[in-house]
């Protein structure tokens, strides 16, 4: 299955497709309000790139201090968007970080392509790195959930000096075929239409189930998840077709195995934080002990109650972050399942 070539490509062939300061164009900007930490919205559009990516757009919510030389780049999972972080952006740009998040191609606020198939983690890596070079980032801190902690780990392992400090949310460097295999399900039978908020609903809490959410979490989790539609009705802030590629190299899913990513997370050499769902079926303490026993200076904490992936809503998960970002975390943090 082509599925783990996809993933775990060699380094040089991110190197060869890296987009140069110019590829994005600004086309326009926004504030929500003029409060102190209200965020900015930016919209960019690409250029068509050499491997055949057409030009699109891409949004990401700018939050706090635009003078922070070393921002916080948040990348959310599969089926999310950058309006994930609204919880966690502005506790963290209360204490003078900046913080943007960038919803993925097909995703929230940006365009959705015309051709599946770019939907790859070439398109997103390239994306990011054109955005980083875009805003003139030389150095950002990573918090990338699922498939955004896939992305960073790719680049912090082949432009090392780019990423200050990583933290993987739920991620790790195997996939589980089980873990897999859920989610590319949950992903098919999305609907690509809802008549009512309360069917749209309906659906986001079932397939959402193991993020642990509070009965107060909730109502702000569906809020970011759903988008309204000409016709009156609404839809998922989300392609169905992402999965596409994936169905393609899977022979339409039926040769999914586990995906091995070790190549990449032996090249990372930035500190790095790994929080993990206690009821994940992604990453399990095994594939932490591995991990850590690359990197002994890696950190892990298990999130309770919380399964594929910690939402970072509530007010203990910002709160770990925070320690995190500012430092005070020590090397005494409880490894998870150890």
């Amino acid at each position: 299955m082509d599925t783990r070539c996809r993933l775990r490509p060699p380094a040089c062939r991110y190197r060869q497709r890296q987009t140069h300061r110019n590829s994005y164009q600004r086309i326009g900007d926004r504030t929500v309000s003029d409060t102190p930490l209200a965020p900015r919205i930016h919209h960019f559009t690409t250029k068509a790139s050499e491997t055949g990516v057409p030009a699109h757009t891409l949004a990401m919510v700018d939050w706090g201090n635009v003078d922070d030389r070393v921002p916080i780049v948040c990348v959310h999972g599969l089926t999310r968007n950058a309006r994930d972080f609204d919880a966690l952006a502005p506790a963290l740009a209360a204490s003078g970080r900046r913080v943007i998040a960038i919803s993925m191609a097909g995703r929230g606020e940006s365009q959705w392509l015309d051709d599946p198939m770019h939907y790859t983690y070439a398109t997103y890596v390239a994306d990011c790195i054109a955005v980083m070079d875009n805003f003139h980032f030389r150095q950002v801190d990573w918090i990338g959930t699922s498939m955004g902690g896939i992305i960073g780990m790719i680049i912090a392992s082949f432009q090392p000096d780019r990423i200050r400090k990583l933290l993987l949310n739920d991620i790790g460097a195997i996939l589980k075929k089980s873990a897999l295999e859920r989610i590319f399900a949950n992903v098919r039978a999305m609907p690509t239409r809802f008549a009512t908020m309360a069917e749209a609903e309906a659906y986001i809490r079932n397939a959402y189930k193991t993020f642990g959410l509070t009965d107060a979490e909730w109502p702000i989790f569906i809020n970011l998840s759903v988008q309204p539609t000409t016709d009156g009705g609404f839809r998922l802030a989300c392609d169905s077709r992402i999965v596409e590629p994936l169905a393609r190299d899977s022979k339409n899913f039926t040769e999914i195995v586990d995906v091995n990513l070790a190549e990449f997370w032996k090249q990372v050499e930035c500190p790095t934080l790994i929080l993990r769902g206690e009821q994940s079926d992604i990453l399990d303490p095994e594939t932490l002990s591995a991990m850590r026993a690359i990197h002994l200076s890696t950190q892990c904490i298990t999130i309770p109650g919380v399964g594929h992936a910690p939402a970072l809503l509530s007010a203990e998960q910002i709160a770990i972050v925070e320690r995190w970002q500012s430092g005070k975390t020590s090397t005494g943090i409880p490894l998870a399942g150890l």
